[in-house]
């Protein structure tokens, strides 16, 4: 059985990423284009952006995945499933993007993988994963497969799945790993020679000062590794270049189910070693001011965690500062707040707690207390002065509506958040909820002040984000506020339009008067 190819790899030149990329549904005539991800992108990114922009990422991908789940579940057509692999694919270009953008400003905080947990940062290779290891899944997709679907295929069901790649499918996947398996090593030879070079005589001679002294100027030092750095960032931008080309050539392979399947295994694998990684980052995550596993239960922050607020009041009474701060920033007031403590919440503010205090992410304990879903802590800290200081507003509103998270989203929003901050893309929570939300969920939005009429960064409106979307429903909800919308401005053009072509002479009245004023001067 021979399977329709989705993926037309036009340039080796992997730099221009999406644009470079064409899905091809079976029999369709028309290739859908990627869109050129690249265009209009500034060349840098500051590394906190960077993990802002690596934060709602990650909510985008936790819809795609729910919207891939969903498909497989009831199959529709290969051109439903090609247009699924076109948006992951440009989900990750994104990422690609930005991680290359960020290389510009620190690379080793890029290829180190700083922003991931431990574990996640062992095992990559040049700030991402190794090229090889998707040919790896796909072989190990393909075994499992065969396993749980042997019956069906002994009885030969026809199925599309990894189970039944063919003869030609699988010497194209061993030609890739032959390809690839040659570019990694070229990067990791190259790699290896610019980490021996780090002690060379001018690295040598920039770092011995002579005498030694703490204050000795650093300048020389970096100026002795800026070509090594440099060397670091070009040597990553092949990694990256080579991820993106062995994705290419992957989805040429499989057929748009087959593609699915994979993209599926792949973000679950990738979900997994996180949330392992947390657990393993947890386990041993002390502070200097004693939180630890060890130690739980038996300081201010975790007796506030746990809402026991006979134990908080002897703690703060033995002089305890409620504003005092762990590891993460973050004071007893964000622990009572994220847990819906409300005892707690209202006697660290008696105590004096600083009610508007950001942790080292940016987040309030307002904010704790919207996202955990504890409404009386929120309104009481609103009534007691805090503000919805929300650090990227935009992006955690367009993270909440892509994540379908409307609860959150609404008591953003309700707290005083204004609905139209947008994320890094421009996008405001409507376009979200224009291409993948509900009709109710629009009404929400347009009610409490969304722009109906806001632009993203391609110039796309919401309206347009529904229609191409065939959101119908709520289609028709943005066109009655764009039409209401456009009346509005309409009717504020007219009276402005009034305002400007009044005379002071237009009311009889001071005509009257103005003519009386002459007549008494006359008369004089």
């Amino acid at each position: 059985m021979e399977f329709p190819l989705i993926v037309d790899v036009i340039d080796e030149d992997m730099m221009g990423d999406a644009a470079r990329l064409t899905l091809y549904p079976s029999k369709a005539k028309v290739p859908i284009d990627m869109g050129d991800e690249t265009e209009s992108k500034p060349s840098y990114l500051s590394i906190p952006s960077f993990r802002r922009f690596h934060n709602v990422w990650v909510g985008q991908e936790d819809a795609l995945l729910s919207e891939l789940k969903a498909a497989l579940e009831n199959p529709t057509t290969e051109q439903g499933f090609a247009r699924l692999v076109r948006k992951c694919y440009q989900h990750f270009s994104e990422a690609v993007n930005a991680k290359i953008r960020a290389s510009h400003e620190d690379v080793t905080y890029v290829t180190s993988g700083a922003w991931k947990t431990p574990l996640e940062a062992g095992l990559m290779w040049m700030g991402g994963w190794r090229p090889r290891t998707a040919i790896v899944l796909a072989y190990s997709l393909m075994g499992i497969q065969i396993e749980n679907e042997l019956q069906q295929l002994l009885e030969g069901i026809i199925l599309q799945s990894m189970a039944t790649l063919t003869a030609k499918q699988l010497a194209r996947l061993d030609a890739i790993q032959q390809y690839t398996s040659t570019k990694e090593k070229e990067i990791s030879n190259r790699l290896s020679v610019l980490q021996i070079l780090v002690a060379d005589q001018q690295t040598i001679r920039a770092t011995i000062a002579d005498p030694p002294s703490e204050s000795s100027n650093m300048a020389v030092t970096r100026d002795a590794m800026e070509p090594k750095l440099t060397g670091l960032q070009d040597l990553f931008i092949e990694a990256e270049k080579l991820r993106l080309r062995t994705l290419q050539e992957l989805f040429a392979v499989l057929s748009p189910i087959q593609a699915a399947q994979y993209i599926v295994a792949a973000i679950q694998v990738a979900k997994a070693f996180c949330k392992l990684g947390e657990q393993f980052q947890e386990a041993h995550s002390g502070d200097a001011n004693g939180r630890s596993s060890r130690d739980s239960g038996s300081n201010v922050w975790d007796i506030a965690f746990q809402g026991d607020v006979k134990r908080l009041r002897e703690a703060l009474d033995m002089g305890l500062d409620p504003s005092d701060i762990d590891y993460e920033g973050r004071t007893p007031l964000h622990l009572a707040a994220g847990k819906g403590h409300l005892e707690c919440v209202a006697l660290l503010v008696e105590r004096g707690a600083e009610i508007n205090v950001k942790d080292n992410d940016g987040v309030t304990p307002l904010l704790d207390a919207l996202k955990g879903g504890h409404d009386e802590a929120a309104k009481f800290l609103r009534n007691n002065g805090a503000r919805p200081d929300v650090k990227d507003a935009g992006n955690e509103l367009c993270k909440a509506a892509a994540c379908g998270d409307m609860e959150f989203l609404e008591r953003l929003v309700e707290a005083g958040v204004d609905p139209n901050e947008t994320d890094y893309s421009q996008r405001t929570p409507l376009h979200i909820v224009a291409a993948e939300g509900t009709a109710k969920d629009a009404e929400f939005l347009v009610h409490n002040g969304a722009d109906v009429l806001a632009k993203d960064r391609h110039g796309y409106t919401p309206v347009d984000e529904a229609r191409d979307t065939n959101n119908n429903a709520t289609l028709r909800v943005l066109e009655a506020a764009v039409l209401q919308r456009q009346q509005e401005l309409d009717d504020e053009d007219d009276t402005s339009d009034e305002t400007s072509s009044s005379s002071p002479f237009d009311n009889k009245d001071d005509v009257d008067m103005v003519l009386t004023e002459e007549d008494q001067c006359s008369a004089c």
